[in-house]
């Protein structure tokens, strides 16, 4: 049995009027060729590998041989789908994607001038894809990404008792993330170096859910205040018990003690919640003749 194929995409002339009596237009009209002609069919059906049941409504997409997205439909109730027209061409590769379920693909393919092609696909499935995660951003209060914050995250049972599930410690971008959770009440803790521990509680009540868990860390006035230490010595090695006075130089030269305190074994002192600022320090030994 014959088809008839329209050689030309259907064409459409411009718009004019006839306003006179016995006027005459002249309306031309330009074909295309229609691209159609040679396009062929890609077909399949997508199913489960266990059940062998069919998946109903899953993604397919289909890709270019750089794995360039070309177009992509959804499943039917009989788990089938279909590209179609469309054009030939070498190693395409066709994907499903489904809830709970590993992204199943087909071998690179090509398809022919006016070509039907069936690939079917099996999805496998997995059930750490249906768990939830946590993920969020550390940020400083001027809003900066805080990296190398320490995230603990625990769960809570019905006596409130805490259990660690994980750890994990931001990126240069401050973010984070616990992946494969399953739905429990949690609370996430924060504690990054010259910042005040911040913690966050979060309920997931259902598989699949991604919780967002943010966290403004805010300065620790005593954590970011500095330290100054060093080791007191003469000639036959380290000096103890010596005095040491910490002076803050002054924007004029000027010094003021702000601290004293004696050094230890080894000629080691040691003054803490020293605030921003220029510093020295001078020491002696006093003994009683």
């Amino acid at each position: 049995m014959a088809i008839k194929k329209d050689i030309y995409n259907l064409g459409q002339s411009i718009e004019a009027a006839i306003k006179t009596v016995g006027e005459e237009i002249r309306l031309d009209l330009n074909l295309v060729p229609n691209p159609n002609l040679t396009n062929g069919t890609i077909t399949g059906i997508v199913t489960d590998q266990e059940t062998g049941l069919p998946l109903v409504g899953a993604v397919v997409k289909i890709m270019s041989s750089s794995y360039t997205p070309l177009a992509h439909v959804i499943t039917g109730p009989d788990g089938s789908y279909i590209f179609s027209p469309f054009a030939p061409g070498n190693n395409y590769r066709v994907f499903a994607s489904e809830a709970g379920y590993e992204l199943a693909t087909t071998s690179p393919f090509s398809l022919l001038a006016n070509q039907t092609v069936n690939k079917a696909l099996v999805a496998v499935a997995d059930g750490s894809l249906l768990k939830s995660f946590i993920a969020g951003d550390v940020y400083d209060e001027a809003g900066a990404p805080i990296y190398g914050s320490v995230v603990e995250l625990y769960s809570i049972n019905a006596e409130q008792e805490e259990t660690l599930e994980g750890i994990a410690f931001t990126n240069e971008y401050g973010q984070y993330s616990f992946r494969e959770l399953d739905p429990a009440a949690y609370i996430v803790k924060f504690s990054s170096i010259s910042y005040t521990p911040n913690t966050s509680n979060v309920d997931i009540t259902d598989n699949s859910t991604i919780a967002k868990v943010d966290s403004t860390m805010i300065a620790d006035p005593q954590a970011s205040m500095g330290t100054v230490s060093g080791i007191i010595s003469d000639s036959a090695g380290a000096v103890v018990g010596a005095d040491v006075i910490l002076y803050r130089v002054e924007e004029n030269g000027s010094l003021t003690p702000v601290a004293m305190t004696k050094t230890i074994e080894h000629g080691v002192y040691l003054f803490v919640n020293t605030p921003q600022g220029n510093y020295i320090v001078k020491s002696s030994k006093t003994v009683i003749a």
